[in-house]
């Protein structure tokens, strides 16, 4: 997406996770706009997925630890 058509009042939403701070996001960032990354979508459906399986609630931040961890060795 071209930088110029990032603005401020946007919300920027990558699915890539890896890198978690993608260019798009990165210049979204510059001119003020809210981002979500590919690991906060990866994470939710984690969750999502964990709770249908188990009828428990999953634990988010030893999820995104885990990818953060398991994405350093690549």
């Amino acid at each position: 997406m071209p930088q110029e058509y990032l603005k401020r009042d946007m919300v920027v939403f990558d699915t890539v996770y890896n890198p978690a701070e993608t260019l798009l996001l990165k210049q979204a960032k510059q001119v003020g706009a809210k981002t979500i990354d590919g690991i906060s979508m990866f994470v939710n459906q984690g969750l999502a997925q964990f709770k249908l399986f188990t009828n428990t609630d999953g634990n988010a931040e030893l999820m995104r630890k885990t990818i953060f961890k398991s994405l350093s060795k690549l």
